[in-house]
């Protein structure tokens, strides 16, 4: 029992020790200490994380002109918080600032729908809308049982309850496989030879990116991170220049 309780005690006190860091960092934000904020902020990241230190973190960077760092933090934020509207107006505004920032074409107006409801939700969001779905099929066929609804509302009711758990549940699905199976990451650096094999070589250098860009991770070889860029271009940077999402 006292085990337990020195427990409880340290985990408070960690929590307390967390929560004034981040009262720390915003000081140093506030007094235009930006660095400062910055470092307090990163010192959090790994044990105290949430969508508002993500926030902060890239504001800061933001502030000291750091773009790949601030889209990174920002993106960070996005996966805590999918549909924080301040997240997205700052994101969208340092992307603009993305030298070689590339956009998916809109496509059908149904499949642009499908992966901005997509992007705005988390799989545990789309597991309770599923889970709700599913329990009102239940609910709808014990008020039939009761005589509450009639036997062609009942049918109808829960024709359309399980089609929405079934659709749902498959985004849920498809949500999981992006995060779990997709890894991506942020160039860091100000500015990046590509090359076709890992190794610095002249003759192999491909394109070049800037800070700021997201590009998918493929493997990691040794010091070298392969990447796959929206566009389909390919290539390998050294793992120090991208900063990963996951």
């Amino acid at each position: 029992m006292r085990m337990f309780s020195l427990f409880l005690l340290t985990v408070n006190l960690f929590a307390v020790n967390a929560d004034s860091m981040f009262v720390q960092g915003n000081w140093y934000f506030e007094d235009e200490k930006f660095i400062q904020a910055a470092r307090t902020y990163e010192r959090l990241l790994g044990s105290a994380e949430h969508a508002d230190l993500y926030y902060n973190l890239g504001n800061a960077y933001y502030r000291m002109g750091e773009v790949g760092h601030a889209v990174w933090a920002y993106e960070k934020g996005l996966q805590f918080e999918p549909r924080n509207d301040d997240i997205k107006h700052n994101l969208e505004l340092v992307n603009t600032r993305v030298q070689d920032r590339i956009t998916m074409p809109d496509g059908f107006a149904l499949l642009y729908w499908y992966r901005a409801f997509k992007n705005s939700q988390t799989v545990n969001d789309l597991l309770i809308w599923g889970s709700t779905f599913l329990l009102l099929v239940g609910l709808i066929y014990a008020l039939g049982q009761f005589r509450f609804l009639g036997e062609k509302a009942v049918s109808r009711l829960q024709a359309i309850f399980v089609i929405l758990t079934l659709v749902f549940h498959g985004i849920c699905l498809d949500k999981y496989w992006d995060v779990s199976g997709t890894k991506e990451g942020v160039i860091i650096s100000t500015k990046e030879n590509v090359y076709s094999v890992p190794a610095v070589r002249d003759e192999m250098i491909v394109f070049k990116v800037h800070e700021g860009l997201k590009a998918e991770i493929t493997q990691v070889q040794d010091n070298w991170v392969e990447i796959i860029l929206l566009d389909g271009k390919k290539g390998w940077v050294p793992v120090n220049t991208i900063r990963p999402l996951s």
